[in-house]
């Protein structure tokens, strides 16, 4: 048994199609427009690896190199699907790839091809150097056709020279890079090696490393072979140790998908020809882990020099499986020891079933001498987010890597982000170099690929290109392979070839960085001086001058500029306050556009626009700016040609997009900043208005709180004092004034005061009046000030309204940090216009005759005297029935202190608009044997109303002074129910004669009936509070009477 090593590329295949989220990110100088499209045959996986590749003998050519593991087999290799690896012109061409005939033979006996995926990887020495291509499914056989029968699965790579073909009387050429084969056998040793599923080149071209992941129980190693010609002392090294091929010298565990590493010369192609003496592995351990079984170490590769050591040469290589989350191993070659690779350092991966180490790319990104290290980790994800693959970035501190905290980079959920890394070189010709990532499954499996720019920090985070999707190629998997760092259009950028299962190459455009000045003249606006006829007009100057990163490139540039004035105002929906009298026909009044020929670099060149200012402008504050932008013109190929397109130069995208200036007005009342600060002030006063003129005295106040008492009054003034007192000029200076639901707008007048002022202050009201903006002056000056009021209706104030809340806020462009809120408060309290008099008939009575007790009374007139009480009611404000129900109380003298019969009530009436009733009513003598504690209950009943207004009498006897002072008194409650004009109250009673015949001997006898007003809830009161009615009683003097004395009213 062995394990299948398709089986992480079926997964991939097969259990990764999702869709995903992306974001639109604009474009740099990859040309995505003309994009040079290869297509292969259908099923052949053509693009599954991809290689630019530069020949320079016999003739100086530049190719696509292309494989396609699952290609039909040639004619002679005994199968039906080999694999094999295609060569591509780069033309506009999309079907002109040409396979390249090699392994084109078979030993059935020994060794089996079908399905062997020829063209997994394929790398390229550089220009005039060798190719490396593998077929990582290789299979031996043993004891064919017998019961013994065996295979392994040790893998295979060819080398061809730089012309594609074989040198025979080259000991690289051919297909002899095998060394797993002749090795111990079994999964747990070298029977399942699967080398080559990496394989590259170092890059001072003198070793060629290959990765075996399948070797140690796929553990993995890497070998690394000594290249060049003419060195035969020089390894190979292999991760184990090429001499002792011992596991446990393998730092990984198994199944890490990093196997083995093997690395040699291309002098030799025989791994065993040299062997050294190794020791195992002891130093190094706190850096490097061990690393376990199945960690598939030799998964991916790159070398480079200066990681970990200045001049030393490090082995790079990703184990995706190593505990589970992938890890990535820097390896050195042991020279003086062994033939071994020993593991320096581990970059161990964030999380679980990551595929940390998927792919690897050595680059420096920052430019200090030192190389960083990209690492792809296509499948990380986070719980319940929307990652789908991360990248993450090492910048190399001095080689010193326990210290380094990698920058991630993240994919949309589901893309793979990080199948592929690439170091691309500098595509951008800034001096940095540049990473490409392939996100092969993003956008729902149609792929992107992603471009990040180095920067002296490192890297930028932020891409800087999307170079194109799959969807608009029609193609899947568009990412699943890079190749870069090459120029195939001979423009002196690197270009970067894509493998998409359906290849495509992009081209690099030239960047041209464009110096862009821009100036107005003059430099500030005189507002008093018109410089064409009756108007202010401005000359707006731009100039251009362009530079190109490579110096062989210097064409005549076209460019189009364009100015535009006051752009951000205009977002804010306000109008310019300017307009370019040069403009297009396509211009609008805010722009200029044109076009220049700038002949070479370096070379300025300039034009100039007029701008004249609008009338009547408000803004005088703020300056106003003016940007230029500016872009590359050309012509984009319409039709396919088999010749490359000239490619149109693209601008630097480190440069900023626009540049611009901005003229300022001449600020006379400002400071010698040119900045004007305002020292903005408001006073209030409440005020009311007196009847049909502008007179507007103040309220009263109660406690410091200005007090509005509403009757008749319909509307109220709110004075406003404004000052700009030891301050700049207040420019667009305003006053908005915010009411509350129970006062509205209804006009303004203006006092002007102080300094004079152009205009008079105006106020516009909002359409429901509960907001008034009041334009002060532009600019309201320095030392200013001005009074105005502000009209309110009161026709909101209910019965609920306490007190009003008014805000007013001073607004200005100039400069003033203290102008906050300002909250103009009143007591509100209503004020009925109720007037009550009273009058008694007859106004002086007698009593007389002999004293009788109330039970041997039969009939009314034998009690006493007739009083009728009257009381009129006028309400001379609004109906009642606007705030409620209001009552008339009467406090009645009913009895003296010890019980006897003072004022017997004997009827209420009542007249007016409506009938007001009374209660209680009347005694009557017929309830005189009502008990004490029931009468006395009833004369303590309460009734709750909105206000009363109470009425009591007041009795100047010796004894009685009021019903608070000795006499017991009843309350009659008389409602006013929605009392409109007036209504008259009449209680006819008689005074008890006997009760005043025994206490005779007191003498002359007076009462008098008074009332005042009191209210209910707070904010209601009365216009007239007090009033009285005055009347005497007395006995008939010198008669001693027998019986019921007639009185005579006075």
């Amino acid at each position: 048994m062995f394990n299948d090593m398709t089986l992480p590329w079926k997964a991939i295949f097969t259990g990764i199609l999702c869709l995903t989220q992306f974001t639109r990110i604009s474009a740099f100088n990859l040309d995505a427009h003309n994009v040079l499209r290869k297509d292969g045959e259908a099923g052949t996986l053509f693009g599954f690896s991809v290689a630019l590749h530069r020949q320079l003998k016999p003739a100086d050519r530049r190719m696509l190199l292309i494989g396609a593991p699952r290609a039909k087999a040639l004619s002679n290799q005994g199968a039906n699907i080999t694999g094999g690896l295609y060569s591509c012109e780069i033309t506009a061409l999309s079907n002109d790839c040409k396979r390249i005939v090699f392994d084109n033979e078979v030993d059935m006996k020994s060794e089996y091809k079908e399905d062997q995926w020829m063209g997994v990887t394929v790398d390229s020495q550089g220009p005039g150097g060798k190719i490396v291509t593998c077929a990582h499914r290789y299979q031996r056989r043993l004891f064919v056709n017998t019961p013994q029968e065996s295979r392994d699965i040790t893998g295979r790579c060819y080398v061809l020279s730089e012309d594609l073909s074989i040198d025979a009387l080259s000991d690289e050429d051919g297909g002899n890079w095998k060394f797993c084969e002749g090795r111990a056998r079994g999964h747990e040793r070298f029977g399942s090696c699967q080398q080559g599923l990496s394989a590259t080149f170092t890059k001072d071209y003198h070793y060629v490393v290959f990765g075996a992941p399948g070797a140690y129980n796929w553990k993995g190693i890497a070998n690394n072979t000594l290249l060049d010609q003419g060195i035969y002392d020089d390894g190979p090294y292999e991760v184990g140790d090429e001499s002792q091929l011992n596991p446990d010298l393998v730092p990984v565990p198994a199944n890490s998908y990093l196997g083995v590493l093997f690395m040699t010369t291309l002098s030799d192609a025989s791994p065993d020809q040299f062997v050294y003496k190794s020791y195992p592995l002891q130093v190094n351990l706190e850096k490097a882990l061990d690393v376990v079984a199945n960690s598939y170490l030799g998964f991916s590769l790159d070398t480079g020099y200066n990681i970990t050591k200045k001049g030393q040469l490090t082995v790079v290589s990703g184990a995706p499986r190593a505990n589970h989350s992938g890890a990535v191993v820097l390896f050195k070659k042991e020279v003086t020891v062994s033939n071994m690779l020993s593991a320096e350092y581990i970059l161990e991966g964030p999380g679980l079933a990551s595929s940390f180490g998927y792919d690897v790319a050595v680059v420096d990104l920052n430019k200090d001498g030192w190389q960083d290290i990209v690492v792809g980790a296509p499948q990380f994800f986070l719980k319940d987010g929307e990652i789908g693959g991360a990248v993450y970035v090492y910048i190399n501190q001095m080689g010193k890597w326990d210290q380094v905290n990698p920058i991630q980079l993240n994919g949309s959920k589901d893309s793979m982000f990080g199948l592929a890394v690439e170091n691309i070189g500098d595509i951008n010709q800034d001096s940095f170099s540049d990473i490409a990532v392939g996100a092969p499954y993003d956008e729902g499996g149609a792929g992107r690929v992603y471009i990040y720019h180095g920067s002296v920090s490192g890297i930028l985070t932020k891409p800087a290109q999307v170079i194109l999707k799959g969807v608009d190629l029609n193609i899947k998997l568009f990412g699943y392979s890079l190749s870069g760092n090459m120029d195939l259009d001979r423009n002196s950028y690197p270009d970067l070839a894509v493998g998409s299962l359906s290849d495509a190459v992009f081209v690099s455009r030239p960047v041209i960085s464009i110096k862009k000045d821009v100036k107005i003249i003059p430099k500030q606006i005189d507002l008093t001086k018109k410089t064409c006829g009756n108007n202010i007009c401005l000359t707006v100057e731009a100039c251009f001058t362009y530079t190109e990163n490579s110096k062989s490139y210097s064409p005549k540039l076209t460019i189009a500029y364009l100015l535009e004035a006051e752009s951000e105002r205009r977002k804010l929906g306000m109008p310019s306050r300017v307009t370019f009298l040069t403009k297009s026909r396509t211009d609008q009044d805010f722009q200029s556009s044109g076009t220049l020929e700038l002949q070479r670099p370096n070379k300025k060149l300039c034009t100039t626009a007029q701008l004249r200012l609008q009338d009547n402008i408000k803004d005088k504050l703020r300056s106003i700016p003016v940007e230029l932008s500016v872009s590359i013109q050309g012509t984009r190929r319409k039709k396919r040609q088999s010749s490359l397109p000239d490619l149109v130069p693209i601008l630097n995208s480190n440069q900023p997009n626009k540049v611009g200036t901005e003229v300022n007005f001449l600020k006379e009342g400002c400071g010698i900043d040119n900045i004007c600060q305002s020292n903005l002030e408001v006073e209030y006063k409440f005020c009311y208005r007196e009847p049909n003129q502008d007179v507007f005295p103040a309220l009263p106040s109660e406690n410091g709180m200005p007090v509005i008492s509403l009757s008749d009054q319909k509307d109220i003034a709110l004075e406003v004092t404004v000052k700009n007192m030891n301050g700049d000029d207040a420019h667009e200076a305003r006053l908005v004034a915010q009411f509350p639901s129970s006062l509205s707008f209804s006009a303004f007048r203006f006092l002007k005061t102080g300094v004079s002022l152009d205009k008079h202050v105006i106020c516009v009201a909002n359409q429901n009046g509960s907001q008034a903006d009041c334009d002060l002056g532009n600019p309201f000056k320095r030392n200013s000030e001005t009074t105005f009021y502000i009209i309110l209706s009161t026709a909101g104030i209910s019965l609920n309204t306490t007190e009003v809340d008014i805000g007013l806020q001073l607004e200005t462009t100039s400069e003033q940090e203290n102008l906050s809120l300002v909250k103009a408060k009143a007591k509100v309290v209503i004020e009925l216009l109720l007037s009550v008099t009273g009058v008694a008939k007859p106004s002086q009575v007698f009593f007389g005759g002999d004293v009788k007790g109330e039970s041997a009374m039969k009939s009314e007139e034998e009690i006493g005297s007739l009083i009728n009480y009257e009381f009129r009611i006028i309400n001379l404000g609004k109906p009642l029935k606007s705030f409620g129900t209001a009552s008339l109380n009467i406090q009645w003298p009913k009895e003296n202190a010890v019980g006897k019969w003072l004022l017997y009530l004997v009827r209420i009436s009542t007249s007016g608009l409506e009938e007001i009733p009374c209660y209680p009513e009347r005694n009557g003598l017929c309830s005189s044997s009502m008990s004490r504690r029931k009468r006395e209950a009833e004369e303590e009943k309460e009734s709750s109303w909105s206000f009363e207004m109470i009425v009591f009498f007041f009795f100047f006897f010796l004894f009685l002074q009021s019903c608070n002072n000795g006499a017991r008194c009843v309350e009659i409650k008389c409602p006013l129910q929605g009392l409109d004009s007036n209504a008259v109250i009449v209680l006819r009673s008689r005074l008890w004669n006997s009760t005043f015949l025994e206490f005779s001997y007191l003498g002359r006898r007076g009462g008098a009936v008074g009332w005042t007003g009191s209210c209910s809830p707070v904010g209601l009161g009365f216009k007239s509070h007090l009033g009285c009615l005055v009347m005497d009683w007395r006995p008939v003097l010198g008669v001693s009477p027998p019986g019921l004395t007639p009185c005579v009213a006075g």
